[in-house]
């Protein structure tokens, strides 16, 4: 495949990513997703879809243009440092709410700090255990 194809491959599927991704966020803050019992199914799957499709996007604009750059690299590890606690101390003093409303934002948040995690640990062995 030529690279001219590859680009427009990319390009279509970092699209449709963003795209499912704003669908979904709005979809939930407008409450237009169900929050019955049957739905839930449904919407924990396209939620996964969404968090690993961005992330796996976010990984790869990371590793490509970020990792690189010392002060771009040292922010978004700070931002990952920072998340991770905010987010469990947030939910440790009870300022997360679980509501059926919230419960997909915090999923996602959830879901986004975990892979947070996956990432600095990935990052970390990386460097210091190497490729094995």
């Amino acid at each position: 495949m030529n690279s001219v194809k590859k680009t427009i491959i990319k390009y279509v599927l970092s699209t449709l990513v963003v795209g499912n991704t704003l669908l979904f966020l709005v979809t939930a803050y407008f409450h237009l997703l169900s929050t019955d019992a049957k739905s839930a199914v449904f919407i924990d799957f396209w939620g996964r879809f969404t968090v690993y499709s961005l992330w796996f996007i976010g990984f790869a604009i990371y590793v490509k243009y970020l990792a690189r750059q010392p002060m771009l690299k040292g922010a978004v590890l700070a931002i990952i440092v920072i998340n991770i606690p905010l987010f469990l101390l947030l939910a440790y003093f009870d300022k997360i709410s679980n509501t059926p409303d919230m419960i997909v934002f915090v999923d996602f948040w959830g879901r986004i700090t975990v892979y947070s995690l996956w990432f600095i640990c990935y990052e970390a062995y990386r460097k210091y255990v190497g490729s094995v």
